[in-house]
């Protein structure tokens, strides 16, 4: 259990989901606005599901973001750089379940399934990284 820095992975885990949701917001509102106009939650929901670009590019941006948060996880431990960053993507690892199990993931669960074991690779990237940035310091 020393190997892992809980604090590490807490605000690991905060930065992810925090800055994914900062950097879709312009997305998601592009989005809306440049589709035809929307009156109701419902039929906002239903452009923004259906819209293979806005699935795209919020994978894109979520993966970045993983990554960010796997980076400043691995920095604030300070050592097992890999690990901590991996786990800095438990919430979205749970959230995606959470969304596969509860019926929240509409459609494309197969391409769900298969993107869930992403988030923890990109979050120990982001590890990676730093280790390697921390190696290069010395």
């Amino acid at each position: 259990m020393k190997r892992i820095s809980f604090k590490g992975v807490i605000i690991g885990n905060v930065v992810d989901i925090v800055s994914t949701n900062i950097a879709v917001l312009p997305l998601m509102t592009y989005m809306l606005i440049s589709s035809a106009p929307v009156r109701d939650l419902a039929a906002s929901t239903h452009v923004l599901t259906e819209s293979s670009a806005f699935r795209v590019w919020s994978g894109v941006l979520g993966g970045l973001c993983s990554v960010l948060g796997g980076y400043v996880s691995a920095r604030i431990a300070k050592h097992d750089e890999v690990l901590n960053g991996a786990l800095s993507s438990i919430l979205c690892t749970g959230f995606g379940l959470y969304a596969l199990l509860g019926g929240g993931a509409t459609g494309h669960s197969m391409l769900h399934i298969a993107l869930l074991p992403l988030s923890p690779a990109l979050g120990a990237l982001g590890g990676y990284l730093r280790s390697r940035r921390s190696v290069q310091q010395f």
